[in-house]
C-alpha cells in the first residue's frame, strides 16, 4: 500500500466530515498487516478506536465486503462502509444518516469483543458526523469505482445494487407478491371492485384540455366501486390518494402545455400542505383545488394560443423558457438569457417573436405578473418586497406594469382574490 493515498480518500473524508482509513488488503488475515492504519482527513479530537480497532480485526467484515462495498451499522447507533479494493482496504466512518436507513448488516459490540465503552460514550455518539444517505452512497461509489475500468473483469458498482445489497429489507420487499395474491383472492371473494379506470382517463382529459366545466362534472360522478387502500388509517389514506391525484393531474397539465416547473411547483406546495393536515376534509380540498388550478392554467394557455397558428416549439425556445422559469426571482435580460443558452441576443429575440408571436420581454413580464398574482393572493408580502424579489426597479414600477397587464392595482387584486383563510398567512417568514 502506498503511503500517499489518492485524492478521492481526502475528498471522502472532507465531504463526509468523518474518518477514512486505508490499510493493506485484509489486515485481519494476519498477512501484511498495517499496525496503524493510515487515517485520511483532519478531524481533530475525534477517535473511534474502541470500535475501529476490533473492526479491523473482524474477519467477517472482509468476507462480506469482497464482492461489493459493505455498509453496516454498529447496533443501529452509527454506520460505516468497508470497501475491498485490489491493493488496499478502505474503512469509511463512523457516520449517522439524516433519515432512517435499514441495515441488513448489523455488528454488535459483543461480536467485536468491545468490552468497555468510553466514559463519555453518549457525548461521543452525538458527535458522530451527520450526513445525507444519498451523498454517502455517491461518495462510496467514487471510492469503490476509482480503480475499476468497467470491463467484465472489473465492472463498475451500481448505486441501486449497493443499496439493494445493504439497505433494503428483503423480507418486506419480497412479501409484495404474496400480498398481491392474497389481496386479489380476498377481494374477489367479497366482490370488491375499484372505481372505473375510464373515470380517471376523463378526469385527466379535462385537465389536459383545460375543460373546467367538464372536470366539475367528472368529479361529481358517483360510483359503486371503491378507491384502493393506500394507507393504514383514514388520514394517511386520503393524503396518499391526494399525492397520486396531484401527480397524475400535473402530468396531464404538462401535456396540455403548462410549463413543467410551474406544474411541479404547484405539486410540491400542495403535497407539503397536505402532509401538514390533521383531517381528511382539508386534505381532499387541497388536492381538488390543485386539480382545478391545473385545469384553469391550461384553459388560460389554450385561450392565449387559440388565435396563433400551430407550431412545434423550437428547442432553443424551450431552453429559453426554462431559463426564465428558473430565474424569475430577479432581473432578467435578453442578453443574459442568450448568453446562457449560447445564442446571439438579437437572433434570440427575433426567433422568440416569430415562434411565440410575442416579444421576449413581454413574455418575461407576463411570467412575472403570473407569479405576482400568486404572491398577492396567497401571501402577505409587502409590495416593495415583491418588487425587490422579482427584480423591479421600484414599487411604483411594479404597480405600473401590473395595472397595465391586469387592469387592477396590486392592492385591488389582493383585496379581490385573497382567500379568507390565507389572509394572515405568510409564506416566507425569513424576509421579516
Amino acid at each position: 500500500m502506498s503511503n500517499n493515498p489518492d485524492y478521492s480518500l481526502f475528498y471522502a473524508s472532507s465531504e463526509l466530515h468523518t474518518l477514512v482509513r486505508v490499510t493493506d488488503n485484509n489486515p485481519a488475515s494476519g498477512e501484511n498487516v498495517v499496525t496503524a492504519p493510515m487515517s485520511v482527513g483532519s478531524i481533530i479530537d475525534f477517535s473511534d478506536s474502541f470500535v475501529s480497532t476490533p473492526l479491523l480485526k473482524y474477519q467477517d467484515m472482509y468476507d462480506l465486503s469482497r464482492k461489493h462495498p459493505l455498509i453496516f451499522t454498529i447496533e443501529g447507533m452509527f454506520s460505516y462502509c468497508a470497501i475491498t479494493r485490489d491493493e488496499d482496504f478502505v474503512l469509511v466512518g463512523p457516520v449517522r444518516f439524516d433519515t432512517t436507513v435499514y441495515h441488513r448488516h448489523i455488528f454488535t459490540m459483543k461480536a467485536l469483543e468491545v468490552d468497555e465503552l468510553p466514559e463519555n460514550f453518549d457525548y461521543w455518539s452525538r458527535s458522530v458526523p451527520l450526513c445525507s444517505f444519498d451523498f454517502f452512497i455517491s461518495t462510496i461509489l467514487l471510492l469503490a469505482n476509482e480503480h475499476r475500468d468497467g470491463s467484465s473483469d472489473a465492472p463498475f458498482f451500481d448505486k441501486t445494487a449497493i443499496i439493494v445489497k445493504n439497505c433494503v429489507d428483503q423480507l418486506t420487499a419480497k412479501s409484495v407478491p404474496h400480498a398481491l395474491t392474497m389481496t386479489s383472492f380476498n377481494r374477489a371473494e367479497d366482490g370488491f371492485v375499484h372505481n372505473p379506470y375510464n373515470h380517471e382517463v376523463r378526469e385527466c382529459h379535462c385537465v389536459e384540455t383545460g375543460d373546467i366545466e367538464g372536470l366539475k362534472k367528472v368529479l361529481n360522478e358517483d360510483f359503486t366501486g371503491r378507491l384502493g387502500k393506500v394507507g393504514f388509517d383514514p388520514l394517511r389514506q386520503e393524503i396518499n390518494i391526494g399525492i397520486v391525484t396531484i401527480t397524475i393531474a400535473s402530468r396531464a397539465a404538462i401535456r396540455g402545455g403548462l410549463h413543467y416547473e410551474q406544474a411541479f411547483y404547484i405539486s410540491d406546495i400542495s403535497i407539503q400542505k397536505m402532509e401538514q393536515c390533521h383531517d381528511v376534509a382539508t386534505v381532499r380540498q387541497i388536492y381538488r383545488n390543485a386539480e382545478y388550478q391545473y385545469c384553469s392554467l391550461v384553459h388560460e394557455l389554450k385561450e392565449q394560443s387559440a388565435a396563433a397558428p400551430a407550431n412545434i416549439e423550437n428547442k432553443n425556445i424551450s431552453r429559453c423558457k426554462d431559463y426564465i422559469s428558473a430565474h424569475l426571482h430577479g432581473k432578467i435580460t435578453v442578453s443574459e438569457i442568450a448568453s446562457a443558452i449560447g445564442l446571439e441576443a438579437n437572433y434570440l429575440s427575433a426567433l422568440f417573436r416569430k415562434q411565440e408571436h410575442i416579444t421576449l420581454k413581454t413574455y418575461i413580464l407576463k411570467e412575472k405578473i403570473r407569479l405576482i398574482k400568486n404572491l398577492l393572493a396567497y401571501s402577505q408580502y409587502s409590495y416593495i418586497k415583491i418588487a425587490t424579489y422579482l427584480g423591479f426597479s421600484s414599487q411604483s414600477h411594479l404597480c405600473r406594469e401590473f395595472k397595465k397587464e391586469t387592469g387592477m392595482t396590486p392592492k385591488e387584486y389582493r383585496e379581490r382574490y385573497t382567500p379568507e383563510d390565507f389572509a394572515n398567512d405568510s409564506l416566507d417568514m425569513s424576509w421579516d
